[in-house]
């Protein structure tokens, strides 16, 4: 669907979508590869992600509970949720930038 595409049958007809901008995620692409692999099994072509993606927006359908989630990243990435702002990816990757060029 091109941008500000409008559904033309189901229940949604006549509703126009609009997806969030990518410009932040794009900064981001080879940690959100890296991210969406190891934390979700998901290879680049498999999801869409925007600068509005959160974690809960791949909590199990019907759940909000992301604690399994953070558990991962916890794991892989050594990072806690109290340490960012907010759970969207793009604070989870520039905070992953940011620790690996403190290196």
């Amino acid at each position: 669907m091109d941008d500000d595409e409008i559904i033309k049958k189901d229940r949604f007809k006549g509703k126009r979508i609009t997806f969030a901008d990518s410009d932040r995620i794009e900064e981001f692409h080879e940690i959100s590869a890296e991210f969406m692999e190891k934390i979700f099994e998901l290879l680049p072509g498999e999801y869409l992600i925007t600068d509005e993606s959160d974690v809960a927006d791949f909590t199990d359908a019907g759940s909000s509970d992301s604690s399994e989630i953070w558990i991962r990243i916890s794991e892989a990435f050594d990072i806690d949720r109290s340490e960012l702002e907010s759970s969207r990816f793009v604070n989870i990757f520039a905070e992953i930038a940011r620790r690996r060029n403190l290196h």
